[in-house]
């Protein structure tokens, strides 16, 4: 045999082996991308429980495509309810600050994720980083100043993938106001599915909302709360009638909520739902008409509470004069005094959010959403309650969605 014809048979046999081994790398490499694909379909079997959801969330976790981003508090917390694949790689990403780039989406879920990857830029343009975790855990208590106070304050854990959290939790902290994060809720807006608190003790209720009645919805409805906060300390009494916080503004001995009341509970007659309401409540029920420009028919987007027999309520001189004409009419009996906001040409779509603020004792955080009426909300809110600290907060992030600082709120009180 030549020199020539060994040189080319080991050449050969090298390319073979070198081929060998590149392909085995490739395959190699396909195997783990597979097994991180099945451990994602695996979660989403309807079969299993969330425990054993879980633990395949943590092989997930140590799988080489995911590479331990995903936070241990969200893996301890999760929650299937009823999200597909696709929604579920979505609130991976949101809540653990992954970008869901096109690679990742065609290894995960087999599409280039262009609607998905557009969704997370909407949700949460700013990522929510390890240091922000740290500060506010997924704990059900957060106490940030002394144990003296008579409120914290506590929000959805998924506030956090929001962009103006920041800015809230700034306000918060810059005035010492104790605040922290609620596990297992199924989205940000906590006024409507925890229990509001009336003279002394808590009322819980049925959280089933109308608008949120398609399978696609219904896995928003968090009707739970007993997985969300420890209330087996505090007198809590319970009703049977479907209802929104957002549709509840304690006034004292006073209840406001709006006539949606009455649609969502249509099995009770209306006599049966106002006794049930002021027993639950331990207030007289004072029903204002629904705003059909918002489909929730809630009552915090409309009429605030100031202080006995005075009460607050939005721009609608601007906006729709007869529905305030109505809502007037329904005040009147029962408040001696009504206070109006009032924007004129300052007004925008947004200006109704000014008024769904947070109130925390003496301080009352203001929405503002960079537009020409932020100014007059603030001047207006202050000379309403002289005695109160106004705080500006920007959440427009939020405001987009439907709801502001008011809705995404929940008061405990500590006494």
């Amino acid at each position: 045999m030549s020199i020539e014809s060994t040189i080319g048979i080991i050449a050969g046999i090298f390319g073979i082996v070198t081929g060998c081994a590149w392909l085995h790398g490739v395959m190699k490499q396909h195997v783990k991308q597979k097994t991180a694909k099945s451990l994602l379909k695996q979660i989403v079997d309807k079969s299993l429980t969330d425990a054993q959801r879980r633990k395949i969330m943590y092989k997930l976790n140590k799988n080489k495509l995911v590479n331990g981003r995903i936070k241990e508090s969200y893996i301890n917390n999760f929650v299937l309810g009823g999200k597909g694949i696709e929604k579920l790689f979505l609130e991976i990403c949101v809540e653990n600050g992954i970008e869901p780039t096109e690679d990742l989406c065609r290894e995960l879920i087999d599409t280039k994720g262009q609607s998905l990857r557009k969704q997370y830029s909407e949700i949460c343009a700013t990522p929510v980083t390890k240091q922000e975790v740290k500060e506010i855990p997924y704990t059900k208590v957060e106490e940030v100043i002394p144990e003296t106070t008579k409120q914290t304050i506590y929000f959805s854990q998924h506030l956090t993938a929001y962009k103006c959290w920041a800015n809230i939790k700034q306000a918060l902290e810059k005035n010492g106001i104790a605040y922290g994060l609620l596990p297992n809720t199924k989205d940000v807006w906590a006024r409507d599915y925890m229990p509001a608190y009336s003279n002394g003790h808590y009322v819980s209720y049925v959280y089933n909302p109308d608008y949120l009645q398609n399978e696609k919805d219904k896995e928003y409805i968090t009707d739970n709360v007993e997985d969300v906060f420890d209330l087996s300390n505090d007198s809590v009494t319970k009703t049977k009638l479907v209802i929104d916080g957002g549709n509840v503004i304690m006034c004292g001995d006073k209840i406001i909520m709006t006539d949606k009341i009455f649609v969502e509970n249509s099995g009770f007659s209306k006599e049966e739902i106002v006794a049930e309401i002021e027993r639950v409540f331990s207030a007289k029920l004072v029903v204002i008409p629904w705003d059909k420009e918002e489909k929730y028919g809630h009552a915090d987007g409309m009429v605030r509470y100031v202080s006995d027999n005075h009460v607050l309520i939005n721009n609608y001189k601007d906006i729709d004069s007869e529905l305030r004409l109505k809502i007037l009419e329904a005040l009147r009996p029962y408040f001696s005094r009504i206070s109006e906001l009032e924007y004129g040409s300052a007004h925008r779509v947004n200006s109704w959010a000014h008024i769904n603020y947070l109130q925390v004792n003496n301080f009352i955080f203001v929405p503002q959403l960079e537009i020409p009426s932020d100014k007059l909300a603030i001047e207006q809110i202050s000379s309403i309650f002289p005695d109160s600290t106004i705080i500006p907060v920007e959440v427009k992030g939020i405001v987009k969605k439907g709801g502001a600082l008011n809705c995404i709120s929940w008061n405990y009180y500590n006494y």
